[in-house]
């Protein structure tokens, strides 16, 4: 593993892991929460639970590979990226605060202003970094993308919201206008999708509501490399097209769906708690992996020829070749409870 017992007892033991980013590919970072408290936080009391932000580098020695930034007041916090117009690690929480970390810089910044106008309409669910910008969707058909330190390019454009809207409407706008996920081949090039079945494309200037041969629930999006988009929905089923023409990929079976897809190393890469998959001669395969890497997964990110995978129960890279693991929770757990004792 290459994190020891002692920078595994001060900045991990004790947290969990809940989203991951690239950076470059000796720069990952690591959202956590306090197990603890999480446990005795209901549902909408997730601000008053610790987070941390997990830096880990692979180009430093061993006793100063990671550190970390604790964050108080922060819902869930997003992992985020960018490379314009600074490479920086940027976390974003559901309500729209920011923290970002790089380049000297360790700091909260702005929340991301919200209105009807936007950038940010309602909560954000997602945040994806492309063509070098960190972009965010959410509640209310929320889309933006980050310029620069304090500045957020609302890219609602002609995406419908409610208004005043009765009960029944907010209610129904709320699960149908949420954006699961967000990803682009350009920045005219932009595919969202949320709710049951609604896939909407953007040419830069304004969005088209895209036809799409299902109702279920869409969760993950990935713009991949074959120049085909591939969606995941509810039960791991995937879809493969773009524009107007798709495809049913895999009638999924799963209690859970993808958490995240991406493209690495030629294949695209899905992955829930429970497992790594990836999609090959338009199949979904299980990813055969040893033990020991197969419990990191949860949550994927790609950058810089690099591929993260991080869970509840560890995290470990895949540099095109092979994987290597950085840490398995249950080992480092026992070694820091065993010094203890």
């Amino acid at each position: 593993m290459l994190i020891n017992k002692e920078s595994y007892s001060k900045n991990v033991y004790g947290y969990t892991i809940t989203d991951c980013v690239v950076r470059n590919r000796n720069a990952f970072y690591f959202t956590l929460r306090n197990e603890e408290q999480g446990v005795n936080a209901g549902p909408t009391q997730q601000e008053t639970v610790e987070k941390r932000i997990l830096t880990f580098w692979l180009n430093k020695p061993e006793d100063k590979r990671s550190s970390h930034a604790t964050l108080n007041g922060f819902s869930r916090v997003h992992a985020g990226a960018t490379l314009i117009p600074a490479e920086q690690f940027i976390g974003v929480d559901a309500s729209g605060h920011v923290y970002a970390i790089g380049g000297g810089v360790a700091e909260m910044q702005d929340m991301i202003p919200k209105s009807k106008e936007g950038p940010l309409r309602g909560a954000v669910r997602r945040v994806r970094t492309i063509q070098g910008y960190l972009y965010v969707v959410g509640g209310f058909h929320s889309v933006c993308r980050r310029v620069g330190r304090n500045q957020w390019e609302s890219l609602g454009f002609n995406l419908p919201i409610p208004i005043n809207p009765t009960e029944d409407e907010y209610l129904d706008a709320i699960f149908e206008m949420t954006l699961s996920d967000i990803d682009g081949f350009a920045h005219d090039d932009l595919y969202i999708i949320g709710g049951k079945g609604r896939v909407w494309h953007c040419d830069g200037k304004q969005w088209r509501p895209i036809p799409f041969p299902s109702n279920m629930r869409l969760e993950s999006i990935c713009c991949a490399g074959d120049g085909f988009v591939y969606i995941g929905a509810q039960s791991g089923t995937v879809f493969k097209g773009r524009g107007d023409q798709w495809t049913m990929l895999e009638r999924g079976h799963m209690s859970l769906p993808f958490n995240d897809m991406v493209w690495h190393a030629g294949k695209v890469w899905c992955t829930s708690d429970y497992g790594l998959w990836y999609i090959e001669d338009g199949k979904v395969k299980n990813a055969e992996l040893p033990a020991e890497i197969k419990v990191c997964a949860g949550h994927l990110s790609v950058g810089d020829g690099v591929m993260l995978m991080a869970g509840m129960y560890g995290a470990a890279y895949h540099d095109g070749e092979q994987w290597t693991l950085i840490f398995n929770a249950y080992a480092m757990d026992t070694l820091v409870e065993e010094s203890q004792s």
